[in-house]
């Protein structure tokens, strides 16, 4: 065979090997290889994205809406199949008329198969861009959350972020409650990513998320919010906060603090920052910041509640029968507790002799220091912890602060002095405003309820929130016995200010210093006032907490007219109008020095009625020794007098 025959022969051969080599690959290919390719064809032109089931709604109890979701449309972006992406940019921004610098930086800097370019489009944009054909480029459903109210009950709601996930606040709280179960959306792309109109496309539908209803009423929290803000503008305060609790039920009907924020713009820095500071801060500073501009105080804080706190203390001494309403007391302005100098609310002036229900009015701190050492530190601990302030209440929402007190066992003479009139103990505004509920509802400590109910998408109840009994505290007599001290405190007391014409109110103030680096300052205090109306059957209880209030330091004087202004708020919105006639002003005689018997014909001709201390006195001819209130009080005509004899 010749060379050239031989060459012929042998790249035949070779090509036929490789002919049949080919054809051998095909076959493999085609037969034995074809459904693991179909799959990977698939999936090359099938993609995935995740769709976020609707996020429920937040309700107040009256089934308004404080936050819910939107239906919106997003754009999409597949980075890989987006070989010109300053074109497709721009052709996204031209067609919806926005600047396209952002959408260029998220496709460049994509860390993932799909990533959001474009969101909140309403559906005319979302078909506007779907109708471009535009490569690499996907639309899907979404949502949008929304806070109707913008600044309403913004501490307690609290925010979503783009994801769907909960901040702060019941946003936070209830979040896998509200955000459901999410769909995912297939979409069929051809092999430069452009979504095929007739391809396979198909959803697996996301599940929505459960609504809550809350306890609280929008038009309450509106009012309380109105109030809080002219309180924070008029005191130049750092903040004002405040509570409204349905004694009986437990449940929060408003809780608000001011300042406070835009639920719809909740990183827009408050009127405490500059544009310059604000840019000079770092991510982490930011965070600080935007962490204590969106904390709600009345969980989160605490305080020392001063002479508020008194009302506990009479709670335990009155039950605990160490004193009676006629037990008496002497106040010289000052009262030395181990050689150490505790003061009187009235120092330099003193009190004098007074009853148990004086003492209360006058917010006497000797005669209290006298009650607290009656009552001892294991009783006084024994009744905090009944009262539920070693512990949190564990109210439905993040960030609840527990209270602060000494150790029992660190507890001297001094401590359980300064105690017993609120001193050197720090409660939040919540567990305050449980124990004054439970000394006006008849003894009983209720769970603080801040939701009612849970709702499905459907609108049905899937559960629902009763009001509980956690204890009772004290007897339902020595309930009735608070009721008329926290009464006669704003008929002739501190209270005053907190005094509706028609509306039988009670109360008590408190004032505290706040510790600084330079000591407790007479100018540097938190002020309180608790509100209860109205006291024949009471509905409402009302706590305002001013911290740091400028050019006044009372809380006689600074919270008590908020407290005021919203107990009218409420009362006038539910219809709750006076029920007595109110008489003319009377002004107390002076009965010391008469004997029993007149000072009785003196107060019936002015038609005012009365007790005597001890009850039950019989000789009518023994002199009167001390009165409440003291001659010259103006009073209504509905007021009583207690007439103090000697047996």
């Amino acid at each position: 065979m010749n060379p050239l025959r031989k060459r012929i022969y042998i790249f035949y051969i070779i090509l036929t090997l490789l002919m049949v080599a080919l054809v051998g690959r095909l076959v493999y290919i085609q037969v034995f290889w074809s459904d693991e390719l179909t799959e990977l064809a698939k999936a090359q032109q099938n993609k995935n994205i995740v769709i976020p089931a609707e996020r429920g709604s937040i309700l107040d109890r009256n089934g308004d809406k404080l936050a819910f979701s939107i239906k919106t449309y997003s754009v999409w972006a597949q980075p890989s199949e987006i070989t010109k992406p300053n074109e497709t940019a721009a052709l996204i921004g031209d067609v919806l008329g926005i600047e396209y610098d952002g959408i260029i930086d998220k496709i460049l800097t994509a860390k993932s198969t799909f990533v959001k370019v474009v969101a909140n489009l309403t559906k005319s944009e979302a078909d506007l861009v779907r109708g471009k054909g535009i490569g690499g480029i996907s639309i899907t459903e979404d949502t949008k959350r929304l806070y109707p109210y913008n600044t309403l009950a913004a501490h307690i709601v609290g925010i979503a972020n783009s994801d769907g996930d909960g901040l702060f606040g019941l946003e936070l709280w209830f979040n896998e409650t509200l955000k459901g179960q999410p769909g995912l959306y297939h979409v069929t792309t051809d092999v430069y990513g452009r979504q095929l109109a007739y391809g396979e496309d198909n959803l697996e539908a996301p599940k929505n998320g459960n609504s809550i209803m809350l306890t609280l009423d929008d038009s309450i929290q509106f009012f309380v919010e109105d109030r809080l803000q002219t309180a924070l503008e008029q005191h130049t305060a750092k903040s004002v906060s405040a509570i409204v609790m349905d004694p009986k039920t437990g449940e929060i009907l408003a809780m608000a603090s001011k300042p406070d924020f835009d639920l719809n713009k909740p990183r827009v820095y408050g009127p405490d920052m500059d544009e310059s500071t604000w840019s000079k801060l770092t991510d982490d500073e930011r965070l600080t910041y935007w962490n204590e501009m969106w904390k709600n105080k009345t969980i989160s804080n605490t305080f020392e509640p001063g002479s508020t706190f008194k009302a506990l203390i009479s709670a335990i001494a009155l039950e605990e029968q160490l004193f009676t309403l006629e037990s008496t007391f002497y106040c010289e302005g000052v009262k030395l507790v181990n050689g150490v100098p505790l003061h009187c609310v009235s120092y330099p002036d003193r009190h004098g002799h007074q009853t148990f229900v004086q003492a209360f009015v006058n917010s006497c701190n000797p005669a209290f220091i006298e009650i607290g050492q009656k009552i001892g530190v294991e009783r006084l601990y024994s009744y905090l912890d009944k009262f539920g302030l070693l512990e949190k209440t564990n109210i439905a929402l993040p960030a609840e602060a527990k209270s602060i007190s000494q150790p029992m066992d660190k507890v001297g003479p001094i401590e359980l002095a300064t105690m017993s009139y609120g001193h050197g103990i720090n409660m939040t505004m919540l567990q305050m405003v449980r124990i004054m509920s439970s000394l006006v509802n008849g003894g009983n400590l209720m769970e603080p309820l801040i939701v009612k109910s849970i709702i499905d998408s459907e609108g049905n109840v899937i559960e629902a929130y009763e009001p509980k009994v956690e204890a009772q505290i004290i007897s339902a007599a020595t309930s009735e016995k608070l009721k008329f001290l926290l009464e006669s405190a704003v008929k002739t007391g501190g209270g005053k200010k907190a005094y509706i014409e028609g509306i039988r109110v009670g109360g008590k103030s408190g004032t505290s210093q706040k510790f600084t680096e330079n000591g407790y300052e007479d100018e540097v205090v938190v002020v309180s006032f608790m509100g209860i109306a109205p006291m024949e059957d009471p509905q409402y209880v009302v706590l305002v907490v001013v911290d740091e209030p400028k050019y006044q330091f009372l809380g006689s004087l600074v919270a008590a007219p908020i407290v005021k202004g919203i107990l009218e708020d409420i009362l006038r919105y539910k219809n709750i109008a006076p029920e007595i006639t109110v008489k003319k002003d009377v002004e107390i005689p002076n009965l010391i020095g008469m004997t029993l018997e007149q000072a009785m014909k003196t107060l019936d001709a002015l038609e005012l009625t009365y007790s005597t201390t001890p009850l039950g006195v019989e000789d009518l001819s023994l002199p009167v020794t001390n009165q409440f209130p003291a001659a010259g009080t103006k009073v209504d005509g509905d007021s009583m007098v207690i007439i103090s004899v000697e047996e």
